[in-house]
């Protein structure tokens, strides 16, 4: 949660072992007997190894991602019910992502909608499955659970079908098999909290001790699995303490006893098995997202009221302003924020903070399981997922969309309107890169979007440009001590702009800023194929693939015409050039381009283009051949071979 993550627990000073010691050592008699009890419990929070810890509770291994993916696949008629309520909710994205041969979707696609599937629904971003995570994380760093589960559950889905790609049903496979692992975090870590309370696991408990379990539970969630205890009496001092330093406790806890009390007697008299408690842990990761969003809402409203002429976008200075003047810690070192790709530096004099990037980003985002973290939803998916219904194809003609968006209202865009001139100049424009349709799920289009809706959808940087980095892993990549900037830096930045306000307010007269959003030409696709490529070919544009089909049909045409004119020659013989046949091009231009085509670089339109090419050029020679080979004859001295 925005806040949440920014309040004075997360802040608070870290204190080792030998630190405890060292403290109780030093105190006095008198001292010891007032505060001997603040320093075990102080200890408690850093002496998680001898005691019962959620921090290993429900751990997923590989044998378990296999076991459950395979009993996905082979689901009877109880597992049936479920995958149909996925495939329903994966269908429509599914639908208008590109195919390959076979109609089913390749790897980078796989990826890209169990993403906004699990973004979309549950507010859950899983490291792993955004499109081309490989970019970002170096080679030597061993991978997170929250990296390799998606990785294996997609690697070994791809070893049982071969290159055949995956259907829709698999695709919910997939997607059921990763809610069994995150069910099975969640019962993992239930278990620990009856264990702290002492509470059997095969009798019914009383209602009032589940609520304790709960309580128990919930505080391990929020503390990202980091909470433990000896015993029951330092379990109820270390939950007391983090009501008191948690901001916004109340708020949150008041929607748990709400969930919670919708399966329970209005006394309290009943009592639940295990199994019906673990439902309530699983719901609680399911739902915490509606509960989320209110922060994220809250978090969107403040930086809208901070923005300068430009939609969308805060100036770095009145952002670190309001951290100085309000209860919001707006202090991200800029270099940090350039990495998660919340900062637009394309006015090197005025960085601007870019709203539903900033708003979406890790800073902001709840490390609740090993599994996932709870961020904040990316409400462009709403609006993607309309255009994707009412279109229901991956591409689109620029005036079917131009009509669509002009009648699609967003939470701070009214509709119906006018869509301005350049907006539609920049539509058409995207539709001239991609011979004349728009693909829906290309960069450029995204990028369209963020004009479009400059408060709701991200600006989409080029891919392996940035990061969604937590800021332990920044600091652990940079050296840097602390993601956040001093209040120095702060103080710094703010008097640099004359355009600052003291006020928590937007930037006053900026002089020559103005409304427009910078724009960039590159474009990024997805592709059909099954095999993983790499990120910067993924977005090969009109200008790359003509020249992959002129060098194609160079080679094509060269071996057909080899047996008319050698026109090129290596060293001499005798005095005379020893000759080298045209045709011998054949072979490393058609390797070349059967290379590209294996390795998904060249689509098949584009290597039955090259063919064609060919083609062409043999019918010509057919036609004009023994006239032409009279004048070659004619105008160049014969060669020896």
């Amino acid at each position: 949660k925005a806040h949440h993550q920014r309040g004075p627990f997360a802040r608070a000073t870290r204190y080792s072992a030998n630190d405890c010691v060292t403290m109780t050592a030093s105190m006095g008699l008198k001292q010891k007997s007032c505060c001997s009890r603040a320093v075990v419990i102080l200890c408690s929070f850093v002496a998680a190894a001898e005691a019962t810890s959620f921090l290993r509770a429900g751990q997923v291994s590989e044998e378990d991602a296999a076991r459950s993916l395979e009993s996905e696949l082979t689901a009877g008629h109880a597992g049936d019910a479920r995958l149909r309520r996925l495939q329903d909710l994966l269908g429509p994205t599914y639908k208008t992502l590109p195919k390959n041969a076979r109609g089913n979707l390749g790897h980078q696609a796989v990826r890209y909608v169990l993403h906004r599937l699990f973004v979309q629904q549950r507010g859950w971003f899983i490291r792993g499955l955004e499109p081309n995570n490989e970019t970002w994380r170096p080679a030597d760093k061993p991978a997170t659970v929250k990296e390799w589960v998606p990785d294996f559950l997609q690697g070994r889905l791809e070893h049982l079908l071969g290159d055949q790609g995956t259907n829709l049903r698999e695709l919910a496979a997939v997607a059921a098999a990763l809610e069994d692992l995150v069910r099975k975090e969640a019962v993992g870590r239930l278990q620990t909290a009856y264990e702290l309370h002492g509470l059997p696991l095969d009798q019914p408990v009383s209602e009032r001790w589940v609520q304790e379990a709960m309580d128990t539970y919930f505080v391990a969630y929020l503390k990202k699995g980091n909470f433990s205890a000896e015993d029951t009496m330092e379990l109820h001092y270390k939950k007391q303490l983090f009501a008191r330093r948690y901001a916004g406790y109340g708020e949150v806890a008041a929607w748990l006893n709400g969930l919670v009390g919708r399966r329970m007697t209005p006394a309290r008299t009943g009592r639940l098995n295990f199994s019906a408690v673990s439902d309530l842990a699983h719901e609680v990761g399911e739902t915490f997202y509606a509960f989320n969003d209110l922060e994220c809402r809250n978090l969107k409203r403040t930086l809208q009221g901070l923005e300068g002429k430009k939609a969308g976008r805060v100036r770095l200075s009145a952002f670190y302003n309001a951290s100085l003047y309000s209860h919001w810690r707006f202090n991200e070192k800029a270099d940090y924020l350039k990495k998660l790709g919340a900062l637009d530096d394309s006015d090197p004099q005025q960085p601007k903070v870019i709203v539903p990037n900033y708003v979406m980003s890790r800073p902001n985002c709840l490390e609740a399981s090993n599994l996932y973290a709870v961020c904040c939803r990316n409400e462009c998916e709403d609006l993607m997922a309309y255009l994707e219904k009412q279109i229901g194809s991956s591409v689109a003609d620029p005036a079917i969309i131009a009509e669509l968006v002009a009648n699609l209202p967003s939470d701070t865009v009214a509709a119906p309107r006018n869509l301005s001139e350049s907006l539609l100049d920049r539509l058409y424009q995207v539709a001239r890169t991609n011979f004349g349709h728009v693909p829906l799920h290309g960069r450029l289009f995204a990028q369209w979007m963020h004009h479009a809706y400059p408060r709701e959808c991200p600006y989409p940087y080029e891919v392996g440009t940035t990061s969604p980095q937590t800021p332990d892993e920044w600091m652990q990549e940079t050296g840097h001590q602390m993601a956040t900037a001093s209040e120095e830096e702060i103080k710094q930045q703010v008097a640099s702009d004359s355009c600052a306000s003291d006020a928590l307010q937007a930037g006053s007269d900026c002089g020559d800023e103005t409304d427009e959003l910078p724009w960039s030409e590159a474009e990024e696709l997805l592709t059909a194929n099954f095999a993983t490529t790499t990120p910067w070919l993924l977005g090969c544009s009109w200008i790359a693939r003509l020249s992959v089909v002129v060098l194609a049909s160079a080679g094509v045409a060269a071996a057909t015409l080899g047996s008319w004119h050698r026109f090129a020659h290596w060293g001499t013989k005798d005095g005379k050039p020893i000759a080298v046949p045209a045709r011998w091009l054949l072979v490393p231009l058609s390797s070349a381009a059967i290379a590209l085509y294996a390795f998904g670089l060249l689509d098949g339109t584009t290597f039955v283009l090259a063919v064609g090419a060919g083609l062409i050029a043999m019918t010509v020679k057919q036609m004009t051949g023994q006239r032409l080979r009279r004048l070659l004859q004619n105008s160049s001295p014969k060669l020896p071979y």
